[in-house]
């Protein structure tokens, strides 16, 4: 009988019972390290191998409309709206965001670095050479970081940008309950569907799209290290605006085209 890393027997469990169990006692570990009683969570992503396919991704984020995006930013207050505007301007992966310290953001430039993420109570390097790059920082996120550091309790270089009331600033935020917490019942009562982390990097994939970005520059923007993944997996364009790209294209090859045979 086949058995996992830990020697239990999984030829009798499907991977999505497996997974399920593993879900259950991840979470008993979580708040402990959210208030700080523990430092790691063993069963923390990586640390115990799930079977393949457990973990897939079952149901597409939602993608935000500008409106909804727009309308959000006025809603919440400056920490949150903070957080939602780095997140639906730039499109990083939630981890990475909330890895940010201040020594990663230069202010002056308008350049943020990324180096680390925060998942699940661990701090983590980022692995591969797209992830750890620098992206440009547009003048809303930029206001508001800088409105943020005048008034947070952790202002210095060290600091974590969402520092965690929590933990007294040793840790981030978790981004889950600030979400859940903070975020989304603002959002559901503004009138907007039910929104996750993710739902912000796959607009903004989506977006870039639809302003007709290469998809050569969309994989810069993501930081994706191949470019099949932005193709393939992120922001799935409606069809009026692939009747746009479409209509380009029809566009360009005419004009190709000798003006006897048009």
């Amino acid at each position: 009988m086949k058995s996992d890393s830990h020697g239990f027997p999984v030829s009798s469990i499907d991977s999505g019972s497996y997974s399920l169990s593993h879900l259950s006692v991840s979470r008993t570990r979580r708040n402990p390290v959210k208030w700080g009683y523990l430092r790691e969570n063993p069963m923390a992503e990586k640390r115990v191998e799930l079977p393949r396919g457990s973990t897939k991704r079952t149901k597409q984020p939602v993608q935000l409309t500008p409106a909804w995006f727009l309308l959000l930013l006025t809603k919440l207050p400056l920490r949150e709206r903070l957080a939602v505007a780095f997140s639906g301007w730039i499109g990083p992966r939630i981890s990475e965001a909330f890895g940010l310290k201040w020594q990663d953001l230069d202010l002056d430039a308008g350049v943020v670095t990324f180096r680390r993420g925060f998942v699940q109570g661990r701090i983590t390097l980022l692995k591969t050479e797209a992830s750890r790059t620098n992206l440009p920082l547009p003048g809303d996120v930029l206001d508001l970081l800088r409105q943020w550091r005048s008034i947070t309790p952790h202002p210095t270089q060290n600091d974590w940008v969402f520092a965690s009331p929590y933990t007294k600033g040793e840790r981030p935020f978790w981004p889950a309950q600030l979400l859940k917490t903070h975020i989304k019942p603002v959002a559901l009562k503004a009138g907007l569907p039910s929104i996750g982390w993710h739902s912000f990097r796959h607009t903004v994939s989506a977006w870039d799209k639809e302003a007709g970005l290469q998809l050569e520059d969309v994989k810069t923007l993501l930081r994706h290290e191949n470019i099949a993944t932005t193709s393939d997996i992120y922001g799935n364009l409606g069809i009026e605006a692939k009747r746009r790209i479409q209509q380009r294209l029809v566009h360009f090859v005419k004009e190709q085209l000798p003006s006897t045979t048009q």
